[in-house]
């Protein structure tokens, strides 16, 4: 039948009787869809840092990478030649990272988020937390959603999301809409908010941008600092943190019945630390609400070990970082005598509330 096609290559086609092309290059390969995990090991905490332009990211993260913390952190930044890190610091340097002697790496992003997060994760020595610098004028809701997505849950985990805000500069582009509403989306997606560079405004200018953050948005919590200087235990969620430690090194002079509270200055600013211990169980869901909905603004950071009566053999992990809230199960009881252990750090903490806020989630006795 006329202009029926038989097979082969259709009519009229620039390739018509030339010679079949390598199934090689038809074969490439297709995007992966599958999830991605590194071998033995499990997700990597990432907290994404967000902020204008000028709001003080790279100060911080020269803090971190220079820092005494203990952990093998990993940073990805947009760019690399902003990191200005002491020489005496760099233990070796390859053409897009350097590693540093505390066993820091910090690694320029190329053309792909997540094959950049993937080349730091799988490197022979792993970090054991990555931070994130988004560009000063990017929307964080397309790099929160890619860590999202399910092919990387294997792979990382989005720990916190903490926003920079300049407290000098914050309100310099006025009446730009665009601009503002930017901001306000950086803002917006965050667990908490640094706003940095307290010391070049006055009271009240502070208090405006607390109303301004107020007016569109609830329960965020925001930490005053100047050159990044606040507590890395804000920051870094599995830093060293740890509510045993801490516990076990309060002062001689500390309260006995359970709880204490002891204030240490970070950069000029004063930070408080409170600390909670109890044999009696919680209860699960009343521990829930109270962290999710009544723990006060006023606290940036809360870790702690939980024995509930829901489950008496098991053990609990509380994370309260900024906004983001969890209770996850951890695996059996190993103590002899079960006990929960909490510790918060925060600014103006008033202990005698935290105290009776968390003693009202406990189980009632047997």
């Amino acid at each position: 039948m006329a202009g029926q096609q038989t097979g082969g290559v259709p009519p009229g086609s620039p390739d018509r009787g030339a010679s079949r092309p390598d199934p090689a290059a038809i074969l490439a390969p297709a995007p992966r869809t599958g999830p991605i995990a590194v071998p033995g090991r499990g997700p990597v905490p990432v907290t994404l840092l967000t902020g204008f332009l000028g709001a003080g990211k790279t100060t911080l993260l020269n803090r971190i990478l220079s820092g005494d913390h203990g952990l093998r952190v990993g940073v990805l930044v947009n760019d690399f030649g902003a990191i200005n890190i002491d020489a005496a610091l760099v233990d070796s340097v390859e053409e897009n990272t350097i590693s540093l002697t505390n066993g820091c790496v910090c690694c320029e992003i190329r053309d792909d988020l997540v094959l950049s997060m993937e080349d730091l994760l799988t490197r022979a020595d792993a970090v054991d937390y990555v931070l994130v610098e988004a560009s000063g004028v990017s929307d964080p809701a397309g790099i929160v959603m890619t860590f999202l997505d399910k092919r990387y849950e294997k792979l990382l985990r989005l720990d916190s999301v903490t926003c920079l805000v300049d407290a000098e500069a914050v309100f310099a582009h006025g009446d730009d809409v665009e601009l503002n509403t930017l901001k306000m989306r950086q803002i917006a997606f965050a667990d908490m908010v640094v706003l940095n560079k307290v010391d070049l405004v006055g009271p009240d200018h502070i208090a405006v941008i607390h109303e301004w953050i107020g007016a569109y948005l609830q329960r965020i919590r925001i930490v005053e600092a100047c050159h990044g200087d606040v507590p890395l235990e804000i920051l870094l969620a599995v830093g060293r943190f740890d509510p045993v430690s801490v516990v076990s090194q309060l002062p001689s002079d500390a309260p006995t019945n359970d709880h204490a509270h002891h204030h240490h200055a970070d950069g000029g600013r004063m930070f408080e630390t409170w600390s909670y211990e109890s044999e009696r169980p919680f209860s699960l869901a009343a521990l829930e609400e109270a962290v999710r909905s009544q723990l006060p603004a006023a606290v940036y950071r809360c870790k702690g070990i939980i024995h509930v009566a829901d489950a008496p053999d098991r053990r609990y992990a509380l994370q309260a970082v900024g906004r983001r809230t969890e209770i996850t199960d951890i695996g059996p009881r190993s103590e002899d005598v079960p006990a929960s252990r909490i510790v918060a750090i925060g600014s103006d903490i008033d202990p005698d509330a935290l105290t009776r806020l968390f003693e009202s989630c406990l189980s009632a006795p047997a």
